[in-house]
């Protein structure tokens, strides 16, 4: 994570603009008063930056939930911010920033056929498929920065328009996506054999993933986890209808980076495919949150959320670390929806207006996050005056 470490810092006034970017305010943090977090903006980009005071100087760097791609973004204003230090040191060397063209905004999401690939790696594979079928539209889900920004040049560099990436919890968007995918490919994921619980091929993900497809879509497993390869077809074969087609070692014309490498060590891999025998599509609610009702302040006091012990729904949680304050805003770091696949945000409650904000974009309108969002509406509306 782009940070540096200063001796002394003297920032201007906020808020303040420079070289295109927004420094809009800092909030204290009402729990540990050396904790400050500030507010930048640049372009369609909104995060945050953290400030640590320390015993001989200051720390800055990126909020983690927050940060964004193309990560020079964040580089660039932490460089901004570092012109105002005295005697700093930290990891800001400017890196190429690729196009974002081609990051997905899902505010804005409306495609009606897509293929898809959970956890592209090198993107080694999903580039040859993109390439090879130019009127198809690609979308790569990834959770690696590195892996995202690779590929974004990769995107670049090719001339590519048919391709686009995202980084997000799969096993979360899948809940929500509307059923207009053509093929699903889940290529060596990672085999959790002592925590399967942590896998993506779940029988509560398998049935997402069969629910985003379209008439005889296809999901593609591919992997060298024998284990992984059992389990997945038993779940496969516990579904009331299932089209399964299997094969071991068999050739690919595109041979991904860790396929080679096994090959090379002459480890077998394993292929499970499965066909959607559905006629009929599943509905769909809206792919983010809706915006939420005024939540009038009644006195909360700041320290009842913090010391709060988090919340347990039956399908959901929420956990609030922190009460950051800035005139009439409070911004409230959170953990909330599904404890199997967990969301953590920046949420900014403006608490003359009411209104309720999540910095960098509002999340998948999934069950536990939706329930967990009601909770903490509800959590904030609560005439809670002590501490």
């Amino acid at each position: 994570m782009p940070h540096f470490y200063a001796k002394e810092l003297h920032l201007p006034p906020l808020p303040f603009e420079e070289e295109g970017f927004k420094f809009c305010y800092e909030a204290k943090s009402l729990k540990d008063p050396r904790v400050g977090l500030m507010r930048v903006q640049h372009k369609l980009h909104d995060f945050c930056v953290l400030k640590i005071q320390q015993k001989e100087g200051v720390l800055l760097k990126g909020e983690k939930s927050t940060r964004p791609i193309p990560v020079g973004i964040l580089q660039r204003a932490l460089k901004i911010l570092s012109q105002c230090a005295k005697d700093w040191r930290g990891n800001l060397a400017l890196s190429h920033c690729p196009s974002e063209a081609y990051l997905i905004d899902w505010a804005h999401f409306n495609f009606e056929r897509f293929h898809l690939e959970i956890g592209f790696g090198s993107g080694r594979f999903l580039l040859q498929k993109a390439r090879a079928n130019p009127k198809e539209i690609y979308i790569g889900l990834e959770v690696h920065t590195p892996s995202i920004e690779q590929v974004l040049r990769q995107i670049e560099l090719l001339g590519l328009t048919n391709l686009y990436i995202a980084r997000a919890d799969a096993r979360t968007l899948l809940e929500v996506l509307p059923p207009c995918c053509v093929g699903l490919d889940i290529h060596f994921p990672v085999p959790w054999p002592k925590h399967p619980n942590r896998r993506i091929f779940t029988l509560h993900t398998l049935k997402n993933m069969l629910s985003v497809l379209r008439p005889n879509g296809e999901i593609w497993l591919r992997t060298d986890s024998l284990e992984y390869f059992k389990d997945s077809l038993e779940l496969a074969l516990n579904l009331p209808t299932c089209l399964a087609t299997i094969a071991k070692n068999a050739p690919q014309e595109v041979v991904s980076k860790y396929e080679a490498r096994w090959v090379r060590q002459a480890k077998d891999i394993y292929d499970l495919r499965l066909k959607n025998l559905a006629t009929s599509a599943h509905p769909k609610l809206p792919l983010l949150l809706l915006s939420s009702p005024k939540i009038e302040d009644k006195g909360l006091a700041a320290s009842y959320l913090w010391q709060a012990k988090p919340q347990m729904g039956e399908d959901y949680f929420l956990n609030i670390q922190d009460v950051l304050e800035y005139k009439g805003l409070w911004l409230l770091p959170v953990s909330l929806g599904d404890v199997r696949s967990p969301l953590n945000k920046i949420v900014i409650w403006d608490r003359k207006a009411g209104s309720l904000e999540y910095v960098g974009g509002v999340p998948f309108n999934t069950r536990a996050q939706r329930h967990a969002h009601e909770a903490l509406c509800a959590l904030l509306g609560q005439e809670v005056c002590f501490g």
